[in-house]
């Protein structure tokens, strides 16, 4: 992914744990998202590189943006991995710089990933990746506190809402709860699980098979929390019967 470009600026993939850029992304997310239960630590995605090896249960990869007009500096990214099992995507981040929202950064990262998870799921023999899944917040649930805070950092709730819909993602017909990202941490259920079909069949039918996010929130909630996965897992289970979820149209106001 070295050298995709639009304007000045730059994508790279980053693989290293030592990465000087990894601690810029890190930075950025720090500032863009408020809440620090939503964050994961930069020792986590440091770990979660050193991991990645084949055969592993989840790919760990790490976009990021940088401007070569303010002296290399990191100014998007996005934070996602590959499950085999499911052959799925997990977008845990995709941001950028205030300085450079609206100039198609987001695109650009949207399209950079894909390009990553098709070449995995085509290593393993798969046409393609069949989509990827990814939390945003709800702006009817989001905590009054944080709801201000990211107004000055992030984009605003329904904007974002906006964006994924416009980029193809459709809501999870779950009642979705972020389990924590470490043991200081606590869960998060402000949040809806959103999914970008990209399996022809799953997008006509507006459905998508039950195992699919099952298996792909095992590999990722694995690696978050290994002592409560499980839990947080059956508690999930419990409360989806179905052998398909449906694709629900993403809420784009108020209600």
């Amino acid at each position: 992914m070295e050298g995709t470009t639009i304007g000045r600026v730059r994508l790279r993939q980053i693989e290293s744990p030592d990465d000087p850029d990894l601690k810029d992304l890190w930075g950025l997310m720090n500032i863009t998202f408020p809440d620090p239960n939503t964050v994961l630590g930069l020792d986590r995605m440091q770990e979660f590189l050193a991991a990645n090896r084949p055969g592993a249960a989840r790919l760990f990869c790490i976009l990021v943006a940088i401007d070569p007009a303010r002296d290399g500096a990191v100014v998007g990214g996005s934070v996602f991995s590959y499950v085999a099992r499911s052959n799925c995507g997990f977008s845990e981040y995709m941001l950028a710089d205030e300085r450079v929202r609206g100039t198609g950064i987001g695109r650009l990262l949207f399209d950079a990933r894909k390009a990553v998870l098709d070449t995995e799921a085509r290593r393993l023999g798969h046409d393609a990746c069949h989509g990827v899944f990814i939390e945003v917040d709800h702006p009817d649930r989001v905590p009054a506190d944080v709801a201000a805070l990211e107004h000055e950092t992030a984009l605003d709730g329904w904007q974002r809402l906006r964006l994924f819909d416009h980029l193809g993602f459709r809501r999870v017909d779950v009642a979705y709860v972020q389990p924590p990202l470490a043991p200081d941490k606590h869960p998060i259920d402000y949040m809806d699980l959103l999914f970008a079909p990209w399996h022809a069949q799953a997008a006509a039918n507006a459905r998508i098979p039950t195992r699919w996010m099952l298996d792909t929130l095992e590999a990722i909630w694995s690696a978050w929390t290994p002592a409560t996965a499980a839990s947080h897992l059956q508690r999930l289970r419990q409360r989806i019967s179905a052998k398909w979820v449906s694709l629900e149209p993403v809420s784009l106001q108020s209600s």
